[in-house]
This record gives C-alpha cells, structure tokens and sequence, in this order.
C-alpha cells in the first residue's frame, strides 16, 4: 500500500536535537517492510516529505517511532490518480442510482 508521509520539526526542536537527528539519520536503514519511493526535505527546514509503500503497521511505527523525538508525522494512504478517478465515477454512480 502507499502512503503519503508528511512530517514537522517538533516545536521544541534545538540546535542539538538538530544535530542528533542528522547523526541518527546517516546512520540509519529503514526495516524491509518499508520501502522510500521518494523522500523529500522541505527547503525551509521545517520538515519533509515521502511517498512510501509498506503493508505492515509494525513497519510503519517503527520507523515514526524511532523518528517521534524529533518530527510530528502525517501518514496518509494514497491511490494513483487513474485508480482514484474510476472509484470516483462508481461512487457517483453509487450516489446518483439511489433515489
């Protein structure tokens, strides 16, 4: 399944937590159940953004887990757009035959 992944700077954040961030994170392999399409730093510093596939909940928090000192994370389940369109028109279709 894909998720969009959003996520913030904690608003405690310091120069030093910055810093442990950064060391954790070049050391850092995500679990094989958890696979980076594409990974994102927003250009203000504030956080960041990634498309990412898992099919395990366990997956994903470990890896927020591991990261929640440090980021407030928003995971949200994504389809692609063509997928999106056709439950679209069934949804209307859906709607419109119920009267």
């Amino acid at each position: 399944m894909l998720f969009a992944v959003s996520y913030q700077v904690r608003a405690n954040a310091t120069e030093e937590s910055q810093s442990r961030a950064l060391r954790l994170f070049a050391n850092w392999t995500p679990p094989e159940a958890y696979t980076f399409k594409a990974h994102y730093a927003n250009a203000d510093g504030t956080g960041g953004l990634a498309l990412v596939e898992t099919d395990s909940a366990a997956a994903a928090l470990e890896v927020h887990g591991a990261w929640g000192p440090f980021f407030d994370f928003k995971l949200v389940p994504i389809v692609e757009i063509d997928q999106a369109v056709q439950i679209g028109f069934a949804n209307v279709k859906w709607r419109e035959s119920v009267k």
